[in-house]
């Protein structure tokens, strides 16, 4: 398995996190190699945190890679990328 993390901040969370929650949430029916979704927005707001966090697995490295160059998944990146003004990312095998 291959888990996908990323963390964003924005510039304006309340107004971007629902856009990009929604628009992430709704790759899950058009892209069958996403085993699972997870996505959850920071409340602790300290120095260190994101705004929020997106959590994706995948059966390999080559759905990912699937996922990654998907259209419906570039036309979400188009307002991430417009909005966001960090992001990190992590992913693994486990």
């Amino acid at each position: 398995m291959v888990r996908h993390i990323v963390f964003f901040k924005f510039e304006d969370p309340e107004v971007n996190i629902p856009v990009v929650r929604d628009s992430l949430y709704a790759l899950v029916d058009k892209i069958p190699e996403i085993v699972h979704m997870q996505i959850g927005a920071d409340f602790m707001h300290s120095e260190r945190s994101s705004d929020m966090v997106l959590i994706v697995d995948f059966k390999n490295r080559e759905d990912l890679e699937t996922y990654d160059k998907h259209p419906d998944h570039a036309k979400a990146r188009v307002y991430i990328h417009a909005h966001r003004t960090e992001s990190r990312t992590v992913d693994f095998e486990y």
